[in-house]
Formats: C-alpha cells, sequence, structure tokens
C-alpha cells in the first residue's frame, strides 16, 4: 500500500468512528462513541478497522479503495452473510480469469 492510500485509509478511519459516534446518530440508541483500535491491511485496496465502542463492545468495518477520482476509501459494516457471500467470489473470479485470458492473444482480422 503506498504512503498515499495509507494516509486516507488512516483518515477514513477516524471519519468512521467519528461519525458513528455522532449521539444523533439512527440506531444509536446508547449513544455510544466509536475510538479506532487498530487498522489491518488485508492487501493493496482492502482493510478491515477494528473499534473501541464506549459500550465496552467492538466493531469493525470493511474498507476497500476505489481508484476514481484521486482515490477514495469506500466502506460497510459487515455481516455473516456479507462474508459468507464474499467467500464464494473467489470461483467466479478464477472463472472470468480463465475465460478472459485467451482473449489477450486474439489479433483482429483486417
Amino acid at each position: 500500500m503506498n504512503k498515499d492510500v495509507a494516509l486516507k485509509l488512516s483518515a477514513k478511519a477516524r471519519e468512521i468512528a467519528e461519525n458513528f459516534s455522532k449521539p444523533d446518530r439512527e440506531f444509536n440508541l446508547n449513544k455510544e462513541t466509536f475510538q479506532v483500535e487498530k487498522i489491518i491491511p488485508l492487501s493493496e485496496r482492502t482493510a478491515v478497522v477494528k473499534f473501541f465502542k464506549s459500550s465496552g463492545k467492538k466493531a469493525i468495518a470493511f474498507l476497500y479503495y476505489i481508484n476514481m477520482k484521486n482515490g477514495s476509501w469506500q466502506y460497510f459494516i459487515p455481516t455473516e452473510s456479507h462474508v459468507f457471500g464474499m467467500m464464494k467470489l473467489p470461483q467466479y473470479l478464477q472463472e472470468i480469469e480463465e475465460y478472459n485470458y485467451p482473449k489477450n492473444f486474439y489479433t483482429e482480422k483486417l
């Protein structure tokens, strides 16, 4: 992960904690605050951010980098359903890679 992307990741993690700490936030019935515990890079373009909550509990966010318009980090709070669904993704990525690979060698007929 290059420095610019890493700095943006750190800033996004703090932004998420700040936004989730708003007492008037929807679903923040207990007025919890969030604090970044740890940022864990998973790859050059994905990461997990672990949060401490003022309730004593923890939470995580999954972040992914979109390289458009100077790049930005997006995120969601994953559920078990998200994780189980993502576990099925590698087979489809492999399928697409196998399909696309031979197309690199076709030449146009004039």
